[in-house]
């Protein structure tokens, strides 16, 4: 049997109808209004290559390509043209006819969509949303088998293929049902979720909506109107969008047409059909018992639902009632507003993920020498995150106040704006703590004593103090006062700010960029290293069977492999030393085929940041005349202070190493293994302090190890959810900080891991968390970044202005708010991010 009827298909019935096709027959049987329908069943799918003698051809270029990206693009390439040139047998010829014909009483030219239904699809825990085709608006049985032969042919697109092989699915048992289903020429469409998106209540449904066919709200080519409402259709809040154009039927396929300019600026959903809505939304997830992503449309009045898939982005949010309550509570009482909710968009860059309770006392050990430094001239503030005795963290409690030393505060600012001075006391400091913690080096970690470990972390803390302390004093603060440089760049153009002096700049960030690139350069002169790299393989297998390349990783990792993947936590942090195979992730864009050209430069925009900054300067030097050669003289010691902060970071990124290798040993020695995550980083420092005093863990230290490692998956949801309190969840226009001027308008693509770099392509829109030096190379193939956290400061911030790309950070939520494929405008020079 080539063909089932919807009526015909159920839920569990993925192996033959695909996650589409199953979706589409269960809903059917349980009475929801789909429109009408059938699947060209898998098995055709595999009768279609063995009538076509392609059985032993397939196996042959998959096996050849392997696990080779590069080499699987290519044979998946192949495999796409042998599809699109082979033949129907006659029987299903026949029974596609029938049963084409079957859905509109016997006439041969029925509009229907012809939709990928892949076997692998639309699972609970992997979403293949978008991996294969959809087309709209096919009529008459030819076009039918023509568009039913680029369905097959997509299972073989090169995002596709990758798609599976990182997801570890084997590509060669996959296969590939198409659903045929009536066309509804709906007046209005789009998308539901029956839960809330962002901030995960369940409470809510989320509804975007817009006029013509769904494809333009589900594409992202119209601002559609955005409706947040309760499960019985009661409105919280309708925004409306442009909703500009729609997309219609014409007589080929489907045209983009305006939209009354009345229609546009009016509501496109009643209160009745959101009612309407929300009815079949609730019934349909009582059915599939789980949230659900829903595309529906109306038509005269008549709701139909065309899709719905299990939602696979909704992470650990809790769905244990007490739990959620539990969460609750520890947000109770918790206020944040003004500028430590700018502040907070910043340091959630800084601390993504809740601590342990040793790294964080070392993050508080890092941040208290601002507030020591404040302290000093009477001023009193406190904006940490708060730790409890259960390793739970939660958002600051604020205070400020001020204290009779207020009165040296203007003395300190004079110290402060006096650039040379601060520069000369970077110069002298620097070397020193260079030395200090090189000299770490030389310790025998694996021999320490208890006594020996704990001396070592009593001296390692006060060093971490100590180089914080001048590095905030005289590096962070007075790049803070940099006021009056900003107005002598603004007097050449008013949208630039003191961080256009930065342009060129050979911070480490920079250094770290050009001689990656550089080291792909010379890999890519050994073609068979560059495929070994490409083809996944593991740093410690390159290296032993290319051991002509180790020179070069070495002389990379001398100068660079402390570099850290999160440089304020020591616990979790890996740096390159400790695990070299993030810099072969660093690599790969870069050997890739698909991005080989112009993947090395630092600018893909054509632009020179050493000759735009030495335009700059000149420009400064006609303007003030006289008064230049004093100007550039603080605009060097400005850009000096910016190396200070990252090589004096990359310090304690160094240090930290140096931690984790005692750490490692001192719970060899407590604990008898060396997983101090789970083990001696539950305790606070002051506690395994005390513990190396005495020699030994006390019944007292076992229990808070124990506790506090049973606790941390919550203390992590607590987290989560207190980001929720910092950021705007339910804006359409996503406010952050402008990392990097300009203006860009693309595709997105979410980026959660290295893992995943592979999905980017040339032009995407980068969508990320936060970035560090290993995405480097994604920079030279976005048109422009958006980050959840971050500031003018951050990573993501330094390296888009040096490739010449918008960037806006700190935005909260865009990998929640957008997915692959939407179209977003990023504007970097007033910090907003909008769907198109």
């Amino acid at each position: 049997m080539y063909t089932l009827h919807f009526n015909d298909i159920h839920k569990e019935d993925v192996a033959i109808a695909g996650g589409k096709g199953a979706n589409l027959g269960e809903m059917t049987a349980a009475g929801i209004p789909v429109p009408s329908g059938f699947v060209v069943t898998a098995d055709a799918y595999r009768y279609y290559i063995r009538h076509n003698n392609y059985v032993d051809r397939f196996a042959s270029l998959l096996k050849e390509a392997g696990t080779d990206e590069s080499r699987l693009c290519a044979a998946a390439g192949q495999l796409r043209s042998l599809i699109l040139a082979g033949s129907f047998p006659d029987a299903m010829i026949q029974e596609i006819t029938r049963s084409y014909q079957e859905l509109s009483d016997g006439t041969s030219q029925s509009r229907v969509a012809v939709r990928s239904s892949a076997t692998a699809e639309d699972l609970p825990d992997a979403s293949f949303a978008g991996q294969q085709e959809t087309y709209l608006n096919v009529c008459g049985i030819e076009e039918v088998l023509t568009h039913i032969r680029k369905c097959y042919a997509s299972l073989w697109g090169d995002r596709a293929v990758c798609y599976r092989l990182n997801q570890g699915y084997d590509q060669s048992s996959v296969a590939l049902a198409v659903v045929i289903q009536e066309m509804v020429e709906s007046e209005k469409a789009g998308v539901l979720f029956t839960v809330n998106p962002v901030t995960q209540d369940p409470s809510q449904m989320q509804i975007n909506a817009s006029y013509g066919l769904g494809e333009s709200v589900v594409s992202g080519r119209v601002t559609a109107d955005s409706i947040l409402c309760d499960k019985d259709g009661l409105i919280t809040e309708y925004k409306i969008g442009s909703k500009k154009t729609q997309i219609v039927y014409d007589d080929k396929n489907t045209c983009e047409i305006a939209v009354d300019e009345t229609a546009q600026n009016i509501r496109c959903l009643t209160d009745d059909e959101i009612k309407d809505l929300c009815l079949e939304g609730r019934r349909i997830e009582a059915h599939y018992g789980r949230p659900m992503d829903i595309e529906w449309a109306i038509r005269q009045g008549k709701t139909y639902i065309l899709q719905a898939r299990a939602i696979t982005t909704l992470g650990n949010k809790t769905e244990d009632p007490e739990e959620a309550a539990l969460i609750a509570e520890y947000l109770k009482g918790c206020r944040i507003s003004g500028p430590l909710k700018e502040n907070m968009a910043f340091q959630l860059e800084k601390m993504p993920y809740a601590y342990r309770p040793l790294d964080y006392d070392l993050m508080i050990q890092i941040n208290t020498q601002k507030a020591k430094i404040f302290h000093e001239v009477g001023i009193s503030i406190t904006s940490d995150p708060q730790m409890d005795d259960d390793g739970i963290m939660t958002l600051p409690d604020p205070h400020k106040s001020i204290t009779k030393n207020i009165v040296r505060l203007p003395g300190m600012i004079k110290r402060l704006k006096d650039y040379k001075y601060c520069a000369a006391q970077c110069q002298s400091f620097m070397p020193r703590y260079t030395k200090q913690i090189g000299e770490l080096q030389k310790l025998s970690y694996d021999q320490m004593s208890v006594k020996d470990c704990g001396d070592f972390l009593s001296d390692a803390y006060a060093l971490l103090g100590s180089l914080c302390y001048d590095r905030f004093l005289y590096a962070l603060f007075p790049s803070a006062l940099g006021g009056k440089l900003t107005k002598a760049v603004q007097r050449i153009d008013a949208k630039y700010t003191n961080y256009d002096l930065y342009r060129g700049l050979d911070n480490k960030t920079a250094v770290i960029t050009r001689e990656v690139a550089a080291l792909a350069t010379e890999l890519e002169k050994d073609t068979a290293v560059c495929s070994a790299i490409l083809s996944g393989m593991h740093y410690s297998d390159l290296i032993r069977e290319f051991p002509a390349c180790k020179t070069y990783f070495q002389a990379f990792l001398a100068r660079n492999g402390f570099k850290s993947d999160f440089n304020c936590y020591c616990i979790d942090a890996r740096t390159l030393h400790e695990d070299p195979d993030r810099l072969l992730n660093i690599l790969r864009p870069l050997l890739s085929a698909n991005t080989q050209e112009n993947a090395h430069t630092s600018d893909t925009s054509g632009t020179d940041p050493v000759r735009e900054y030495e335009e700059l300067l000149q420009k400064l030097s006609v303007l003030y005349g006289r008064k230049y050669p004093a100007l550039k003289e603080d605009i060097e010691h400005f850009r000096f202070f910016h190396i200070v902060r990252e090589e004096s970071q990359y310090l304690w990124e160094t240090l930290f190493y140096y931690i984790r290798k005692c750490l490692s040993r001192l719970n060899q020695l407590f604990l008898g293994d060396t997983n101090y995550a789970q083990g001696i980083a539950n305790l606070f420092y002051p506690e395994l302090l005390a513990a190396c005093a005495r020699g030994n863990l006390s019944d007292s230290d076992l229990e808070k190890i124990k506790r506090r490692d049973n606790t941390h998956p919550l203390s992590q949801k607590v987290w989560d959810a207190s980001k929720l309190l910092v950021f705007d969840t339910n804006s359409e226009i996503l406010k952050g900080i402008s990392g990097s001027r300009g203006i860009a308008v693309g595709t997105v693509c979410i980026i959660h891991s290295p893992a995943e770099f592979y999905k980017m392509k040339k032009g995407d829109i980068l969508v990320c968390e936060l970035t560090d030096p290993e995405w480097t190379p994604l920079f030279a193939l976005a048109s422009a970044v958006v980050a959840d956290t971050g500031s003018s400061l951050s990573h993501a911030a330094i390296v888009a202005r040096e490739f010449g790309i918008p960037a806006v950070l700190g935005v909260g939520f865009a990998t929640s708010k957008f997915k692959d494929g939407d179209t977003i405008k990023v504007d970097g020079d007033n910090g907003v991010v909008s769907a198109c």
